[in-house]
């Protein structure tokens, strides 16, 4: 019930604030409007969204650092999220986090550990789930194809609904891929590029 109730409360701060016009507001109420929206966000599962907000709130109050790392690491898989995230990981603030090798296993791409996704879902209160577009991507990297049903497994997802997020993360072009309905395999189209380090460093200039 609390969340419910603080997500209310941001919508009406933010309603009651934006109706002025943002150009209008003092410094105290933009801040204001930036927790709320972040945390809207982060109730509606928009987590990249969140991420990207808690962090440039945490240049100003570190606290709100891990709530980046958080929603930064439970986003869905796509080069915005690597980008951010490599951001948060060179943040020298961010040694002290004891995710620190959790964010740098999911930074370089590698195949994460359930046990690992488990401890980090159960302490952070985010559904392991969440995970499955970054264990994709990693396989992705090692694999040139792998069977649905092997993915699945990994995954810890049931065979259909792995296929379904298999489709959604190639329509959303978001892995570089194509599903033999026949064989019940995953075929994986590799490209030549910079690492991954080098390509999020340019994307995220992008942004700024």
């Amino acid at each position: 019930m609390q969340i419910e109730d603080s997500y209310k409360e941001a919508r009406q701060i933010l309603t009651q604030n934006l109706e002025k016009g943002r150009g209008k507001l003092s410094a105290e109420e933009k801040l204001k409007c930036d927790i709320a929206q972040a945390l809207i966000y982060e109730h509606d599962q928009k987590r990249l969204q969140a991420a990207s907000i808690y962090y440039n709130l945490s240049q100003k109050n570190p606290d709100y650092l891990k709530k980046a790392i958080i929603n930064g690491l439970a986003a869905p898989a796509s080069a915005k999220r690597q980008a951010l995230l490599l951001t948060i990981y060179r943040d020298s603030r961010s040694q002290k986090s004891k995710w620190l090798p959790f964010l740098k296993s999911n930074v370089q791409q590698d195949l994460l550990k359930w046990s690992d996704i488990e401890e980090f879902a159960r302490e952070t209160q985010t559904d392991p789930k969440l995970f499955c577009e970054h264990i994709i991507t990693a396989i992705s990297r090692f694999y040139n194809n792998i069977s649905i049903n092997k993915l699945a497994q990994y995954c810890k997802l049931m065979e259909d609904k792995a296929y379904q997020l298999l489709e959604n993360m190639i329509i959303t072009e978001r892995l570089p891929a194509y599903i033999d309905q026949q064989q019940g395999y995953i075929y994986f189209q590799h490209k030549e590029q910079s690492t991954i380090e080098e390509f999020c460093t340019n994307l995220y200039s992008l942004f700024q």
